[in-house]
């Protein structure tokens, strides 16, 4: 199922013929779900021609003189091109979009700037999901749930759907210095149900804390395991709206992206993030009602703002939140 690096198991699940394999894959997905909270998949049905032709066309966007439409709120979402920079240099530009939605309005690239690619990016996006919703399916089987739990709230074509897609670069590092343990992504959990995450073999940098802690400070002073690029492999993460809904059970958990160091890969590296979500006013909470009722839209506003990762899953702090928030 996966191999061990340092104290992580690094689990590789395959997917391939699902439906005769459901069982063993579910209690696979959920082992790593419920440990590490990190994993890679294969047999996921997305060829490699499609991934090399999306990231083909990620690099011909962020290249571009003339940028896509800056960013734009959309329920608590940011949406739109970015760029982060420090002093030595960028640390990562980015292109988020959402499916084909009224809160992408204005912010699709024009077909004179980049040919197809609103038709091309979708239809990734759609792939995308039909791995999630196999994924989904499994959580909901090992978690005693009806297999459909997940899925109606997470269906693309709802007008609040908050899935979203980030195509990132970061650029070439050669001939710059980063001090000791500078990070492009400082460590962090992601706000959403689940991450798809597409990097390309050799482009190292991603780290995931091996321990599990919802305690910023703790993470820091923890094991970091490289989670490097495994060809034909997606690698996936669970968000803390999956932990929500989960009741905790599905673990959430903090990783990052590293400067490279000298003796890492420098040149430019690129990645493909799939963030699956529910409805923006999906009420996330699991059957046995372990963390108080929240919205996804709530968390993205609220979260950073208000509490830390610990104190989001404190009834007490929740219900203070609640009242400063309201």
């Amino acid at each position: 199922m996966g191999v061990l690096k340092g104290d992580a198991r690094l689990a590789c699940v395959d997917l391939s013929n699902f439906a005769e394999r459901k069982h063993e894959i579910t209690k696979q997905l959920m082992e790593a779900a419920t440990t590490v909270g990190f994993f890679y998949v294969t047999g996921h049905g997305m060829s490699q021609e499609k991934i090399d032709r999306c990231f083909a066309t990620t690099e011909k966007i962020l290249a571009m003189e003339e940028k896509p439409p800056m960013q734009k709120q959309s329920f608590a979402y940011i949406l739109g091109w970015s760029q982060e920079k420090i002093a030595a240099g960028a640390l990562r530009e980015a292109l988020l979009i959402g499916y084909d939605l009224p809160r992408m309005e204005g912010l699709w690239p024009s077909e004179k700037q980049c040919p197809g690619f609103k038709e091309e990016m979708l239809d990734f996006m759609f792939a995308c999901h039909e791995v999630v919703q196999m994924i989904m399916e499994c959580f909901a089987r090992g978690l005693g749930l009806k297999e459909d739990f997940f899925k109606d709230e997470m269906r693309p074509h709802h007008e609040d759907n908050m899935t979203s897609m980030n195509l990132n670069m970061y650029p070439s590092t050669e001939g710059h210095t980063f001090p000791p343990g500078a990070q492009r992504i400082w460590s962090h959990t992601d706000y959403e149900a689940l991450t798809l995450l597409f990097q390309k073999p050799g482009q190292t940098g991603l780290e995931v804390c091996s321990g599990l802690t919802t305690d910023r400070k703790k993470a820091q002073e923890a094991q970091w395991v490289a989670f490097d690029p495994v060809l034909g492999a997606i690698t996936i993460n669970i968000g803390d709206s999956l932990q929500y809904w989960s009741d905790g059970a599905l673990k959430s958990t903090y990783h990052r992206v590293r400067c490279p160091t000298a003796e890492d890969y420098a040149g430019d590296r690129y990645s493909i993030a799939y963030f699956a979500n529910g409805r923006a006013r999906t009420i996330l909470q699991g059957p046995k009602k372990k963390y108080p009722p929240i919205k996804f839209e709530q968390i993205v506003a609220q979260k950073s703002k208000y509490l830390t990762e610990e104190e989001m899953t404190s009834d007490d702090k929740y219900v203070e939140w609640q009242k400063k928030t309201a």
